[in-house]
């Protein structure tokens, strides 16, 4: 009894030591904390909360060198001593030295809190200190305090696009041990930087393992919607529909935006009726009508496009008017592209007049659309009336595109002279023809063999806009027309110019060449294409342009089924593809010997008979 009347006695005192030391602490006033101890018996003097209550004056009134050797004094098994000078650390940004004392604390058979730990991992997170960051880890686990979910969220987010697969392994089995369940701010964590980083598959073990032990997690509407969309960029399709699933029958009602993640991912991934269904079900409930946005029928309608659902698109079109939603002119684009592409133009005039009554104007897309519909339809009359209401109205005027569609159905249905005549029009409007008009007009032209005047409308044009596809067509109308010098000197004039020509135009002049039965000269293309010695030519490009791989193969063949002669330029050939190029033309032979190689020369003119004309 005396014994415990003794302590009562030295609690009572050192509770008022411990209060007028604060007291003195709160004022700065260090000798005055001071004071309060020496006034105090020796055993009370000796008291944890006395040495504590001094050690923070200490830290207060700035006595650093008197502080740290009362810590010293606890030998680390004061706690909240610890604790204060630990704060203290950290307030003035040394991480380290904090370190140092929570290794102390576990020296003196004491435990730093959980929430120590990641206050400390939060400081080396910031300081880019990826080797402190795992020296806490390693001091958290060796001290035997478990990770928490708010620990395990602060080192996911340390991860970045430069972290080495270790560490993130490492984060992933963390994340793996915590016995708690996963909070929201967990996941939404994990979300962003798996999303970041680009490891939707990590994330997605992770989550399966978290369903398999049975953790219930309690998540908002945007963070399942940030799964889902994780899920959706992954090609986890199963694992979207899952989270949906998980969300409705917790009772969690979706946002506007977790619907357009869940349409989003379902679409992009190709399931394009499910989503509809899911969206048709919001639709049916009085509830969440409202979270269907615009933007959730523009995905959808532009996955049924893709797809080239015709009934897909004008089934989500008759959805948007019931609900009365906002149409804008990308809308009816996508429609009415749908339409063009289906072949399905009957529907047009009805979705113009939609687009009158809800007040929208069509745009250059729109009236694109509907020429190039027309134009693939075959009703080339409708498409020029099209245009010619434009022109009309003044409002927009046609562009390139719209008249390149129109003469490329001229030249389908072999009118030429109407796609020439509709060629004039645009020039007198003031529009500049394309490389793709060009190249429409003058391949129509080369098989109604109008090979002068396609030559003309070339010329006219100014050279330094015309590309390569465009003397592809014209050299495809000298094969055509049988002129194969005409072609050659096309080839010659074109590569003293430094045109940039390419495999596409080397491949046609050299099946020109055998169309006409000359081999010889195909071989010469070939050589010419790869810059490869030739005999007598003058004209070689710039660059090393080849030809298509099957053009090739065509030429060795041709050259092998054919003279002496031709045989002998066919292993020449090979062994000069294969020695100067690299190139192995299938399983062709390349015995022979090498060509002499010598520089310039003239492509040969003409076949067997000189010319090659036929």
């Amino acid at each position: 009894a005396d014994i415990v009347a003794g302590a009562a006695v030295v609690d009572r005192d050192a509770a008022a030591v411990v209060a007028a030391i604060t007291a003195c602490a709160k004022e700065r006033d260090f000798e005055g904390a001071e004071a309060a101890l020496t006034a105090a018996a020796p055993e009370v003097r000796l008291a944890p909360a006395v040495r504590g209550a001094l050690l923070e004056a200490c830290l207060r009134c700035g006595e650093c060198a008197r502080a740290e050797a009362l810590w010293r004094e606890t030998k680390g098994a004061d706690l909240a001593a610890g604790t204060s000078m630990i704060r203290w650390h950290m307030a003035a940004g040394r991480a380290d030295d904090a370190l140092a004392v929570v290794q102390d604390l576990s020296a003196g058979g004491q435990q730093a809190s959980a929430a120590i730990f990641k206050d400390l991992l939060q400081m080396k997170v910031a300081q880019n200190d990826r080797r402190g960051m795992w020296r806490i880890v390693e001091e958290m686990q060796r001290a035997g305090v478990r990770q928490s979910g708010a620990f395990c969220a602060v080192l996911v987010k340390s991860l970045t696009s430069r972290s080495v697969p270790e560490d993130i392994r490492r984060v992933a089995r963390l994340i793996e041990g915590i016995e708690c369940q996963p909070d929201e701010v967990l996941v939404a964590a994990m979300v962003d930087a798996f999303m970041r980083i680009s490891k939707l598959d990590v994330l997605a073990e992770l989550m399966r393992g978290f369903r398999a032990r049975g953790a219930s997690m309690a998540l908002a509407s945007p963070t399942y919607g940030s799964l889902i969309k994780a899920y959706g960029q992954a090609g986890d399709v199963v694992c979207v529909q899952e989270l949906w699933q998980e969300m409705e029958e917790n009772g969690i009602r979706p946002t506007s935006i977790t619907v357009g993640c869940v349409v989003e991912a379902l679409v992009s991934n190709g399931e394009v009726q499910a989503a509809y269904q899911l969206v048709q079900k919001q639709l049916e409930s009085a509830e969440r009508r409202g979270v269907v946005k615009a933007a959730v029928f523009s995905t959808l309608l532009k996955g049924f496009a893709s797809a080239s659902d015709i009934d897909g698109v004008v089934a989500v079109h008759s959805a948007m008017r019931e609900q009365g939603a906002l149409f804008s002119t990308a809308t009816f684009n996508t429609i009415i592209d749908v339409c063009a592409k289906a072949c399905e133009m009957d529907r047009v005039a009805a979705l113009l007049q939609d687009m009158v009554a809800s007040g929208t104007e069509p745009d250059m897309l729109t009236f694109s659309a509907i020429v190039k519909g027309y134009c693939a339809q075959g009703d080339v009359e409708r498409a020029l009336s099209t245009l010619q209401e434009m022109r009309a109205e003044g409002k927009l005027a046609p562009d390139d595109a719209m008249y390149s569609s129109i003469m490329d159905a001229y030249a389908k249905q072999q009118r030429v002279e109407d796609a020439l005549q509709l060629f004039g029009e645009m020039k007198q409007a003031g529009i500049a023809p394309s490389n793709c008009t060009l190249s429409v007009l003058v391949k129509a032209m080369g098989y109604a063999g109008m090979l002068d005047q396609a030559f003309q409308i070339v010329e006219n044009h100014d050279k330094r806009r015309s590309n390569a596809h465009v003397y592809t067509c014209l050299l495809q109308g000298c094969v055509q027309s049988g002129d194969l010098d005409r072609a050659f000197a096309l080839h010659d004039r074109l590569a003293n110019e430094a045109c940039p020509l390419d495999d596409k135009f080397y491949s046609v002049l050299a099946r020109g060449c055998l169309q006409l039965r000359a081999p010889l000269q195909a071989a010469d293309v070939v050589r010419i294409a790869y810059r490869l010695p030739v005999g007598q030519s003058r004209a070689c490009p710039g660059h090393t342009a080849g030809v298509e791989p099957r053009a090739l193969e065509e030429v060795v063949t041709a050259l092998r089924a054919g003279t002496a002669e031709e045989q002998s330029a066919q292993e020449a050939l090979l062994a000069d593809l294969q020695r100067l190029r690299g190139v192995n033309v299938g399983d062709s032979p390349s015995t022979g010997s090498s060509p002499e190689r010598r520089s310039g020369g003239q492509l040969r003119r003409g076949g067997r008979s000189g010319r090659g004309r036929h």
